[in-house]
């Protein structure tokens, strides 16, 4: 067996083998950069080579250094700032999927010839692991033709369940980029409105051993602050993305999992981005076990927890319920992530005749701030009567169980169509309702009986 030493290449090296029309994987969110600046030298040289990434947090070079799009072109599960740019340039483009069938999609459907992704050191076993990005790295791995490791020296070692490392035995190839350190970012500061609406859900959430999944934003976050001093007492945690106010709860010793139903006193979870901090806490903390997003975002998985609060935050809603939490008009703005698994994994329960599964006291909660300020300062409600052409659904109106903003909370489930219209409107900027009720009214999703509040 080839050893680690023998194994050892630079970037121009792994560069080097690319060839025209190649699939090449790029894999999640912390970007290989020394192995990305090296192929972005191949400009003009190359053609046709497709790379995959999950999102990005700074610049792709290969795409900087080929703004006319003669060599490389870019597919991306989720779109992050940099991406939105390459894709107005039609220089890339979204892959729509279910976060968590993403592992499925590539093992079945998927080819991937050159895989290059970051990981930590290699310990004295001789593994890797994919520091606080799970995902489906391993998946990627296991479909690839070539397996590339670019090793970060600051990368966190993160316990895990399964599929969370890989063995120099797997691998092909080892670059050691001791150039750039695991990309940061800040924690997202609270308006008063998020605050406003995080009061409502919290107020909704269980005292006694709640589990808790968040999504991305400020929003979510903001609810588990409030829980501080709100008297909720060993929470649990299962959850695609682990916060910094996860972990600021934990610090706290709120978050103990011991009434958790499934993998107690553990945080489940598969990724995390955010500050050093948060990932000086994640390394070697056997409080948190990190899985793949198959496993996480399973919605029998996630229904074998008790009293499972799903908290995450969208774009726009109609007047039906349809929730859009990924585009902008047809503009792809991030992606559809675990919003829909959680919002179906808290509502579901097992029929009979199956073992036991899922919990009255599980709720999904939808957010948003109700208006919104155009490019000409104008006040813009996210609310419509219809969602506007182009617009992304990413829960179904059948799925959406509560809604909340700054005006109020909506629970859907069983609301015929003009209950949703009153209910939802509600939720909306009093400047807006007259507006909102009137076109209900011409689509006839709302008659006067109920209008009039006869019925």
């Amino acid at each position: 067996m080839a050893t680690y030493g023998e194994k050892l290449v630079t970037a121009d090296q792994v560069a080097s083998m690319v060839r025209d029309g190649m699939w090449v994987d790029f894999g999640t969110v912390q970007a290989p950069r020394a192995f990305d600046r090296a192929l972005a030298k191949r400009v003009g040289e190359l053609k046709n080579v497709k790379i995959r990434a999950l999102g990005h947090l700074t610049p792709l070079e290969t795409m900087e250094k080929d703004p006319d799009a003669k060599s490389f072109w870019l597919g991306n599960w989720h779109i992050l700032g940099w991406t939105r740019k390459y894709i107005a340039e039609n220089r890339g483009s979204h892959i729509p999927y279910n976060f968590g069938e993403s592992a499925r999609i590539y093992r079945d459907d998927l080819d991937v010839d050159i895989a290059v992704q970051t990981v930590t050191p290699m310990d004295k076993h001789g593994y890797f692991n994919f520091g606080p990005l799970c995902n489906f790295k391993k998946a990627v791995f296991e479909k690839a033709k070539t397996v590339v490791v670019e090793v970060v020296e600051d990368m966190p070692w993160c316990y895990g369940g399964y599929d969370e490392c890989i063995h120099i035995s797997q691998v092909d190839y080892v670059i050691e980029n001791k150039t750039d350190k695991l990309i940061t970012i800040p924690s997202p500061v609270a308006t008063d409105t998020e605050k406003k609406i995080a009061g409502y859900i919290a107020d909704m959430i269980p005292k006694d051993g709640p589990c808790i999944q968040v999504g991305i934003g400020g929003l979510p976050d903001t609810v588990l602050r409030l829980l501080t001093d709100s008297g909720v007492r060993d929470i649990g945690i299962h959850t695609e993305m682990v916060t910094e106010a996860i972990m600021e709860l934990h610090e706290a010793g709120l978050i103990t999992g011991k009434k958790k139903t499934f993998l107690p006193e553990k945080i489940v979870w598969a990724f995390a981005i955010g500050s050093r901090k948060l990932y000086d806490w994640l390394d070697h903390n056997p409080a948190l076990a990190m899985y793949p997003v198959e496993f996480t975002n399973d919605p029998y998985i996630i229904a074998l927890n008790k009293d499972l609060i799903s908290i995450n935050a969208c774009l726009g809603v109609d007047l039906q319920g349809q929730v859009s939490s990924e585009s902008i008009g047809p503009a792809q703005y991030s992606g559809t992530g675990g919003q829909l698994a959680f919002v179906r994994g808290a509502y579901y329960r097992a029929t009979k005749g199956q073992p036991p599964v899922g919990y009255p006291g599980s709720k999904s909660f939808l957010a948003f701030q109700s208006t919104f300020t155009d490019k000409n300062g104008n006040l813009q409600s996210k609310i419509k009567p219809t969602l506007p052409p182009g617009e992304i659904v990413t829960v179904p109106r059948t799925d959406v169980s509560y809604l909340v903003t700054e005006h109020g909370v909506a629970y859907l489930k069983g609301l015929s169509i003009p209950e949703r219209v009153l209910a939802i409107a509600k939720l909306a900027h009093p400047n807006f309702r007259d507006g909102l009720l009137e076109e209900a009214e011409k689509m006839h999703w709302l008659n006067k009986q109920w209008a009039l509040g006869s019925i």
